[in-house]
């Protein structure tokens, strides 16, 4: 998989290089983060600018035509935020997808990003974390030995968060920060 300029990516197969698929994101956009690949599906964001309008999308790494080697792909879901999605790399589960926003604003510590917890299946919106110090420009990780997750700001803050399945579905618990002067 590729991440290509205007807001498309495209899928080569593995051994002869030939191309399987093309993506191309109606709202275009820099490719800049980090494509994530978990369960047959792709996903990855995409940037205007400080303040445009720029979507994260699902994409089935499935060739659903092989004799088409140009084959337009469509997203599975998207989810559109302003000021999009810069260096947001995801962590993907069976059941949910974690990812940072920018904040939507010129200020690099705007108070405004966010952290969503979206369905993996539909893309949903199952919880968020809001008014996050500055853009979320790195990848969320996950550590299995204190099974939190971990991401960074562009406002210079260090997040940590939860998550656990309540009765009424999977949610974002136990957030903490710590400022990296």
């Amino acid at each position: 998989f590729v991440a290509l300029s205007n807001g498309t990516v495209q899928a080569f197969n593995a051994d002869t290089l030939e191309s399987l698929w093309i993506y191309q994101d109606p709202l275009g956009g820099q490719p800049n983060s980090p494509l994530t690949v978990h369960n047959g599906y792709l996903y990855t964001g995409f940037w205007n600018s400080e303040t445009g309008d720029a979507n994260f999308v699902c994409l089935s790494v499935t060739d659903e035509d092989p004799e088409d080697a140009k084959e337009s792909k469509a997203a599975s879901w998207f989810r559109t935020a302003k000021g999009g999605y810069y260096w947001a790399g995801a962590y993907a589960t069976d059941e949910y997808v974690l990812v940072g926003t920018d904040d939507g604003t010129n200020s690099c510590t705007g108070q405004s990003s966010s952290l969503l917890m979206l369905d993996a299946r539909t893309g949903d919106l199952l919880d968020s974390e809001e008014g996050l110090n500055g853009d979320i420009r790195s990848t969320v990780v996950y550590d299995s030995v204190t099974d939190a997750c971990y991401f960074a700001s562009k406002g210079g803050s260090f997040y940590s968060v939860k998550t656990e399945l309540t009765e009424e579905g999977w949610a974002l618990t136990t957030l903490w920060s710590v400022a990296l002067n």
